[in-house]
């Protein structure tokens, strides 16, 4: 598992002393947070959770109880979070891509850091299955972008 994927396990699993290391570590070498682990893993769990129906009405209520469950729930923008979750699912909602393209690369991590979060909650994944998603996600940014290898 690379690096960053490493850092995303630490946020799943809620290892804070263990990102607590990695925040300093990447901060001593100069690094930002690791945003497209984040994206490819938001992607797969989209997918996951969503895929099979494409439902606008189940990602309204997804996001809707994201923001009420989340500690930082309240600071999770709705229209954005909707948007993303419908451009990951390629569903043609008006004013959807729009919306994602207005969204700056720092803030789209964020939110879908959050997502990412109560997504992998919600399906309860055991240390092995979030193992297996992470490396799954792992593998489609390798395989989008190879020289992405750390």
């Amino acid at each position: 598992m690379d690096e960053e994927t490493q850092f995303l396990s630490t946020i799943l699993r809620r290892d804070w002393n263990e990102y607590d290391s990695f925040v300093r570590r990447l901060e001593a070498e100069g690094k930002g947070t690791p945003v497209a682990i984040i994206g490819y893993a938001f992607f797969v769990a989209v997918q996951r959770r969503f895929g099979q129906y494409l439902d606008p009405a189940e990602v309204i209520r997804f996001v809707a109880d994201a923001r009420a469950n989340l500690i930082e729930g309240h600071e999770l923008p709705e229209k954005e979070s909707k948007s993303l979750i419908f451009a990951m699912l390629g569903m043609d909602i008006t004013g959807a891509e729009e919306t994602v393209d207005k969204i700056n690369i720092g803030e789209m991590a964020e939110i879908q850091a959050k997502l990412l979060f109560r997504l992998v909650e919600d399906a309860q994944l055991s240390d092995d299955q979030i193992d297996a998603f992470l490396l799954e996600a792992e593998g489609l940014l390798h395989e989008a972008h190879p020289e992405h290898r750390t």
